[in-house]
């Protein structure tokens, strides 16, 4: 029982981590990036890249994104469970570090962007449904009621595509493409600035290669102080 409380310790040491982000954030006042991350977004793509699909796509294709933004929350378990199930415990660590990774990357840098949601910025994002009103639900509840840049949804799922990627490929792509169902909703829905999905993704990919050449590192010296 002592190892299963262990071994999913990280769930709830990230939840904690990203309120106490928040608090930080809210204790440093920094003052709103909301114009700067409006500018790189129409620097970067042109336009408001959510606002633009919002009016591009028709509502159950939006519905549909938000069906993936909700996904996220049943990401989060499933992924590390599976990595556990098909690869066991020392291999679910490796997993939690690489995700912690992501996190820590965008951890970093939020307090420094506070910033409104796009969702309350533009009245566009106001479509309705099912999905939305669940996902607004959750973000009452939960979230630090501020945007965040880096997406952290975005970093964590890329981070967790990857790392499953590095053991088992044909799995690793189903999750890669779950990741960028995500990504794409986090952008659709006015949950965040096409920036701060970009911004995930890097944060995402950083972490896969720093924590996968770390452990290539410790292999090849364990390996070496095997062999003498």
């Amino acid at each position: 029982m002592r190892r299963i409380v262990v071994d999913w310790l990280p769930l709830p040491v990230l939840f904690g981590s990203y309120q106490l982000v928040g608090w930080i954030g809210r204790e440093m006042g920094r003052p709103s990036a909301d114009a700067l991350l409006l500018g790189w977004d129409r620097w970067l793509f042109g336009t408001d890249p959510g606002v633009w699909m919002v009016g591009h796509l028709p509502l159950a294709a939006l519905g549909l994104l938000d069906l993936f933004y909700f996904s996220y929350y049943i990401l989060v378990p499933v992924a590390p469970w599976l990595m556990y199930l098909r690869h066991g415990r020392r291999t679910l660590w490796q997993f939690w570090i690489t995700g912690g990774t992501g996190y820590l990357l965008c951890y970093l840098l939020i307090p420094w962007f506070p910033s409104t949601p796009p969702r309350l910025l533009f009245p566009a994002f106001a479509y309705g449904g099912g999905p939305q009103a669940v996902n607004l639900w959750i973000l009452n509840l939960f979230s630090i009621q501020g945007n965040v840049f880096p997406s952290a949804h975005v970093a964590a799922a890329v981070s967790f595509a990857l790392c499953h990627r590095r053991f088992d490929r044909r799995l690793g792509w189903i999750f890669l493409a779950w990741a960028a169902g995500i990504t794409i909703s986090t952008v659709s829905g006015g949950y965040h600035y096409g920036v701060d999905a970009v911004g995930g993704v890097a944060a995402g990919a950083l972490a896969e290669i720093i924590t996968s050449s770390f452990s290539r590192s410790s292999s090849v010296a364990s390996s070496r102080q095997s062999k003498e």
